[in-house]
């Protein structure tokens, strides 16, 4: 029994004749606080009101179709764990009620104190499946929530969570919408990856990809790919976000500030000189998990996705590099950022170039190898 209550609640589906007069004994009415419902149709808003310990049915109902009540408690998630029992005054329909996933089956000629101790029994049973599953799918959440903060911050996290129990809002995945996509890539990595062993590089990627994803979080963007020493984020995406350009475009001169910083520290450590260089583009994407059946990736893929990563290979250490829509929208919404226009960039297997504007710090470094030349 519940530890909270002193009675099981058992809710009667139908009319259930061979077995409701039983309850009237003084046994049965002690232990169970019976809730009849005549219509199927009214069932599962009934579950949701009297939250029952166990359910009847009748099996064998002129005006009620018991069988396939039973099948949809059985698949409902509300009643999944919920014992379900056919009454029927027939013994040829207890294979039919078993096969529709009844738990028992009560027939006509079944002496009250055995029904006591079967429905007593079926009522525990359900009560420890309930509490056994809670925490399980307590489990299951927080692993899901904890694996969903490592790629968006921990607000948007528990925002799209939030979203996905609720009916009629979609998930978070499978998202088709117009978004900023961001690329970050290290200036110089080939000769550090050269001069340096693996077991001292491992270091360095590791404060790098920490430094821009903490960046990424605090302006609520999505970390959708790491890979060697280059980082795609997104804005608007899986949620709408009406100010995604300048999220982007303030993320980026925080991880250039930042990154700077970092820079000195690497220096100062290992005698290695690097640079960042970004890329940013707007248009639209869709987010969605791509792969197979054993390996699948939550990511972003569209053209404005292959041209944000081609802005990036075009900017300079210290530069911010944004495709003229992106500008565009930045200038709508009043924003100035200081860019210059640069010419238009020839894209391969794209017909016409691009037009891209460049947003370069006060000291701009042009990286070769593992040598910075600095430019004011």
């Amino acid at each position: 029994m519940s530890p909270d209550r002193e009675r099981f609640r058992v809710l009667v589906a139908g009319e259930c004749a061979p077995a409701l007069p039983l309850f009237e004994h003084d046994a049965l009415a002690q232990l169970f606080e019976l809730h009849c419902v005549p219509l199927a149709a009214d069932i599962v808003a009934a579950v949701g009101r009297f939250r029952p310990d166990l359910i009847l049915f009748d099996a064998d109902g002129v005006d009620f179709s018991g069988l396939e009540v039973c099948r949809a408690l059985k698949a409902h998630p509300a009643t999944l764990l919920v014992p379900v029992v056919a009454v029927g005054s027939s013994g040829s329909l207890q294979r039919a009620a078993y096969s529709a996933g009844a738990d028992d089956y009560l027939g006509q000629l079944l002496p009250d104190d055995l029904l006591l101790v079967r429905l007593t029994a079926l009522a525990r049973a359900g009560a420890l499946r309930r509490s056994t599953a809670r925490p399980l799918r307590t489990r299951q959440h927080e692993h899901l929530q904890a694996t969903f903060r490592r790629y968006v911050s921990p607000q948007l996290a528990d925002r799209i969570l939030e979203d996905s129990r609720r009916p009629g809002v979609p998930a978070a995945g499978r998202v088709h919408t117009q978004a900023v996509v961001l690329f970050a890539d290290l200036r110089g990595f080939t000769g550090i990856a050269e001069r340096l062993r693996p077991r001292e590089i491992v270091p360095l990627l590791n404060e790098y990809f920490s430094l821009l994803t903490e960046i990424t979080f605090q302006h609520e963007g999505t970390v959708f790919h790491m890979a060697g020493d280059c980082l795609m984020v997104a804005f608007g995406v899986p949620r709408e976000q009406p100010d995604s350009p300048e999220r982007a475009v303030q993320a980026a001169h925080e991880m250039l500030a930042r990154f700077a910083e970092l820079a000195c520290a690497w220096q100062a450590r290992l005698d290695i000189l690097t640079g960042l260089g970004i890329g940013i583009n707007e248009g639209e994407v869709i987010a969605g998990s791509i792969g197979s059946a054993t390996f699948m990736n939550y990511t972003i893929i569209g053209d404005a996705v292959n041209v944000a990563s081609r802005l990036c290979q075009r900017a300079r250490a210290g530069e911010i590099v944004l495709s003229r829509s992106l500008k565009t929208s930045l200038d709508a919404r009043g924003l100035s950022i200081g860019a210059v226009e640069l010419p238009a960039m020839e894209v391969r297997g794209r017909s016409a170039p691009i037009d891209i504007c460049c947003v370069p710090t006060p000291k701009r470094l042009a990286v070769t190898g593992a040598t910075v030349a600095q430019t004011v």
